[in-house]
């Protein structure tokens, strides 16, 4: 029949009746797993990464299928390749498309401080900026670079003692369209000194802007991470009027006298910890990645982040341990 089947409607009732196996498929023994293994790779294609594991377990045409490059090929990023050649750990071997995707599921240190991580589930990726890409600001000789458990990069900054902390950085970078959050990885040690509540300490204030134009601005302490804006008040005096503050004209001017500050200062050095492994995360704000390339599911996205303690006035601090930043998909929160 050259690969074209007869419709049913030309098998007539009447030999129905008198034949009825005349008109019936006669599989025998054939079964799903004598397709051709492109088609069930095809299949495989529109399945997630678990439920082609899953499938794999089923028969042997299955399993070959789910090794198949095509099937891999749909699960890669556009811009894997540009990946690849970022890596830190320079240029590898492949043979197939799937050992690629697994690669790319592992946290990969790419050349730039930078790192970045395929998620198989929820489908996304997360990138991430370790501290010595980031810009510490003046006092940046205050700063100790330290190994700390639980960090992807090679070192972590210390902050040994400063009056101004104004760090910032930028990244830009392709992501699969969807909406992302930006987060900053930090921890404070037991010497740590200015970060927490009190009257005479004020908040940090964190800021990001995505592709120049919009911005986020949030307020929160170290190392409780409790937005201002959301924070529920209490009955105590002083936690009710630090609520009050409208902190972004107190960082203009608006609401600074000398009773916010009593004059703290330290002075003596103090090397971190090493090998503490807990690491606390405060979440800036959300973005949202549109569609560069058409029928791509990528878009490219310039953002800019910053952190601020202390902007008009010094105080001295001490006892940050500062990751650096981390960029995911906002359904992995």
């Amino acid at each position: 029949m050259d690969g074209v089947m007869k419709p049913m409607s030309t098998c007539a009732p009447s030999e129905l009746k008198s034949d009825q196996g005349a008109c019936d498929l006669q599989l025998g023994d054939t079964g799903i797993e004598d397709l051709p293994e492109s088609c069930i790779a095809h299949v495989l294609c529109f399945l997630s990464t678990k439920d082609i594991a899953i499938s794999a377990c089923t028969n042997r045409a299955f399993r070959g299928a789910s090794l198949s490059d095509a099937v891999w090929q749909a699960k890669l990023p556009k811009d894997f390749t540009e990946v690849l050649a970022k890596a830190k750990d320079g240029a590898r071997a492949f043979d197939s498309k799937k050992q690629i995707f697994d690669y790319l599921c592992s946290t990969i240190l790419l050349h730039g401080h930078e790192l970045y991580r395929l998620l198989e589930s929820p489908a996304g990726v997360c990138r991430g900026q370790g501290a010595e890409a980031l810009d510490l600001g003046s006092d940046g000789e205050q700063w100790d670079w330290l190994q700390r458990g639980g960090s992807s990069y090679d070192k972590s900054a210390y902050l040994n003692a400063s009056c101004a902390l104004n760090v910032k950085g930028s990244m830009e970078c392709s992501l699969p369209v969807g909406t992302y959050t930006l987060a900053w990885r930090f921890a404070l040690d037991d010497m740590s000194y200015a970060f927490n509540r009190g009257r005479n300490k004020l908040p940090v204030e964190f800021a990001m802007s995505v592709n120049d134009h919009v911005t986020v601005k949030s307020y929160g302490y170290f190392p409780d991470l409790q937005s201002l804006s959301e924070a529920t008040l209490s009955s105590d005096e002083e936690d009710q009027e630090e609520a009050d503050i409208d902190w972004n004209e107190y960082y203009s001017g608006e609401y600074y006298s000398g009773e916010y500050y009593s004059g703290d200062y330290y002075s003596g050095d103090f090397t971190g910890e090493e090998g503490d492994s807990h690491w606390n995360t405060y979440y800036v704000g959300n973005f949202t990645v549109e569609e560069g390339e058409e029928h791509s599911g990528m878009g490219r996205v310039k953002l800019d982040y910053s952190f601020v303690h202390n902007r008009r006035h010094y105080t001295w601090k001490r006892g940050l341990w500062l990751d650096g930043v981390v960029i995911m998909p906002r359904t992995v929160m």
